[in-house]
């Protein structure tokens, strides 16, 4: 091995480390690298020195877990925030969706509105992206365990809150659980094409039957138009959370993948 090659090897470790560290502010990073760096440095510079460095340095497993454990609060603060901008950029889209759908126009009077049944679809479509964020965070693989628990017991917690505050709300959130049950079973389709039809079909008979059941007036061409506003909604959503996630995960990992 050569003394340069020994060094790029060093290189790839350090920078993987403090990947694996997971340390939000760069500042850090930069500190916990030239640290890394200097013990290795410190031990000479021949390709023997480094080489017996790096037997020294212990389980690259290890030891990244130890500087996980010292950073995990900043993580995971950090990542709190990371799903709250992706619930605010994923409810924009989605009230943005509605708001084109159901806006009115009475040329006449020149006034613009919303047609009546915009807080019922808006409630909706705020309630699956919930429950979509809340799928997202629990089937993201690796599995995480405590990761899941906390995403189902917050969007439980949202929907107990939300059936306190507002009787007629919780029929929001029963309706969209339906609809990410059904649209993830869906999704775990390989053809794009295939996977959309079966989504919107989906959503079409959830709308149809719940308003069936409610005994309220709903007929099929409106199921179908609800379902293709919500599968909108739900595209919306999976493309915002793919593009957030791909932005912090790249932000820890040059090649945007995790560390877990």
């Amino acid at each position: 091995m050569t003394p340069v090659r020994s060094r790029d090897a060093v290189g790839a470790l350090v920078e993987r480390v403090v990947a694996g560290a997971r340390i939000p502010s760069p500042a850090r990073r930069d500190e916990l690298r030239r640290e890394l760096w200097t013990h290795f440095e410190d031990a000479g510079t021949s390709v023997e020195d480094l080489q017996h460095a790096v037997r020294r340095f212990g389980q690259e497993t290890v030891v990244t877990e130890s500087f996980r454990r010292v950073y995990r609060f900043d993580y995971a603060v950090m990542y709190l925030l990371k799903i709250a901008a992706s619930i605010v950029a994923s409810v924009a889209a989605a009230l943005l969706i509605e708001v084109l759908v159901n806006l009115r126009v009475e040329v006449q009077a020149e006034v613009w509105r919303l047609a009546p049944g915009f807080s019922r679809a808006a409630g909706v479509s705020v309630a699956v992206v919930l429950g979509l964020v809340t799928a997202w965070e629990i089937c993201r693989p690796p599995f995480n365990r405590s990761r899941a628990t906390v995403a189902a017991g917050a969007y439980v917690a949202v929907c107990l809150l939300v059936r306190l505050l507002f009787a007629t709300g919780a029929g929001a959130f029963v309706t969209a659980t339906m609809l990410v049950v059904l649209g993830y079973a869906c999704a775990r389709l390989k053809a794009t094409p295939a996977r959309l039809v079966l989504v919107f079909g989906a959503f079409a008979a959830v709308l149809y039957t719940n308003h069936l059941v409610l005994r309220v007036a709903f007929g099929a061409g409106r199921a179908l138009v609800g379902s293709a506003v919500l599968v909108a909604v739900w595209s919306s959503t999976v493309l915002i959370l793919s593009r957030v996630d791909h932005a912090f995960f790249g932000f820890f990992d040059a090649s945007g993948r995790e560390a877990v």
